[in-house]
């Protein structure tokens, strides 16, 4: 073998000194951060409502700085380029407000495209840096919607309910609802002929200030409505009562709710009642509603056939709606609360009967309320039997007006065999004895209903 000289040997690192900086170089050009190729990520929907009143929100995410954002909208007549304001740039992320275009008083397009080109700050591409290109369908909307008072019920007590029957119609609806006092929601449930909807509504026994009611329509596009519900109304006269709390009922019932519940029992008496008429009972009342509202869509689809509901029969009532309840222990006030069903008592594991059909949407224990049964009605109203002994139905099942479901009891924090009956408004706790009243339900429901029909045949023919 031919022996390498030193000039071969010069020329051999220089070889390898150059094929070094290639391959340096190659690895820089690759994993440096200054030539990262991670084009910029750019978050917009791609089909967009604008009322072109409000600025669009955008948002874009990169590895590296953006160095350049050009916004162009084009509705078929002349493209423009848009404004836009930073609301946000900081740790790769970028919250833009898109300006809306200026339109010719004479033009009224219906739609257009929104494209976003992005370039970000990075040296790949030959140092032009990556880039991102959107487009978007814009659908030009500047009507809000109509949301019209068909009809509603006269007069709205506080814990009682209102009935509204109104007309809401838009091409690109998101969302209606009665807003009250702009703290509850109620839904909508379709009515007799399309773009015709009633919601049943309380006045909450436990809002003192009765400020508004309103019909509140948004369409895509952001476009709001909102009319105002005239309703006349009158204040709930709340009765006090005095409730002596003794060591055998804690002992015997509290102490068990809890262990039922699953929640530590504390030490003290005083402790143990007031963890179970506070902690358990807002955890029974957020159940409930819970239950109800998460089934607001099937009980749009349950027929309505609600006729005046009967009390007990032979059962003397023990407890009213709206008692508010002061509890004492050793002479000592140490809680209170709302009491919001009617409980009624005759014998022991009498029979409790459904007097109106429905859907079983609850069946279980519900610490105070125990044995508990739900049935929904439709349009959001549900009854509630609580304290029984029993229930002879299932979830799922139908029921209908006179139907046995249960006997009875005295499970949960109670004192004796009774039942509590309880009428719910999308999961609220209303005044039974409006529901029990033929009067009222033939005023409010039944008139109102029947008005609304006649209205919508004589706007609609």
């Amino acid at each position: 073998m031919k022996p390498i000289n030193s000039k071969d040997q010069i020329m051999l690192g220089i070889i390898a000194i150059i094929f070094a900086i290639i391959i340096g170089g190659v690895a820089f050009l690759f994993l440096s951060p200054t030539f990262e190729r991670v084009a910029p990520k750019v978050s917009v929907e791609k089909e967009i409502y604008w009322n072109l009143q409000k600025p669009l929100k955008i948002e874009i995410t990169d590895n590296s700085e953006i160095k350049s954002i050009d916004i162009t909208f084009d509705d078929g007549q002349k493209p423009s380029k848009l404004e836009t304001k930073v609301v946000k740039n900081e740790n790769g992320v970028m919250q833009l407000e898109i300006l809306p275009p200026v339109i010719d008083e004479n033009s009224k397009p219906k739609d257009g495209n929104l494209k976003i080109d992005v370039y970000d700050s990075s040296k790949w591409n030959f140092f032009n840096g990556n880039q991102t290109i959107t487009d978007s369908k814009i659908v030009i909307d500047k009507r809000s919607p109509i949301a019209n008072i068909i009809t509603n019920s006269y007069l709205l007590r506080q814990g009682g309910c209102g009935i509204i029957v109104a007309e809401i119609n838009d091409d690109n609806i998101k969302d209606y609802y009665v807003s009250f006092n702009d703290e509850e929601v109620f839904e909508f449930f379709p009515f007799y002929k399309k773009n015709f909807y009633i919601s049943i509504i309380t006045w909450p026994i436990d809002i003192k200030e009765f400020k508004k009611v309103n019909i509140v329509a948004v369409d895509m596009a952001g476009n709001k409505t909102v009319t105002k519900v005239p309703f006349y109304i009158q204040p709930f006269k709340e009765k006090t009562d005095k409730i002596k709390i003794t060591d055998d009922f804690v002992n015997n019932i509290s102490k068990h709710v809890l262990e039922n519940s699953n929640m530590n029992v504390p030490e003290g008496i005083t402790e143990t009642f007031v963890k179970v008429n506070k902690e358990v009972r807002e955890k029974n009342v957020k159940t409930i509603r819970e239950v109800v509202r998460k089934n607001l869509e099937n009980s749009g689809k349950i027929p309505f056939d609600v006729k005046t509901f009967i009390r007990m029969p032979n059962a003397a009532t023990f407890a009213q709606f709206g008692e508010r309840r002061h509890y004492f222990y050793n002479d000592q006030k140490i809680d209170e609360a709302w009491h919001l069903g009617m409980d009624w008592a005759s014998s022991k594991r009498a029979e409790i009967v459904v007097t109106n059909p429905g859907k079983v949407i609850y069946k279980g224990y519900l610490g105070i309320y125990g044995d508990t049964a739900i049935v929904d009605h439709g349009w959001g109203l549900a009854t509630l039997y609580a304290h029984t002994s029993n229930i002879d139905v299932e979830v799922n099942d139908d029921v209908k007006t006179g139907q046995k479901i249960g006997n009875t009891g005295s499970t949960g924090a109670v004192f004796g065999d009774h039942l509590h009956f309880g009428v719910l408004v999308q999961g609220i706790e209303v005044n039974p004895n409006e529901w029990l009243d033929y009067e009222w339900i033939k005023v409010n429901l039944t008139k109102t209903i029947n008005d609304a029909i006649k209205i919508i045949n004589g706007s609609t023919k």
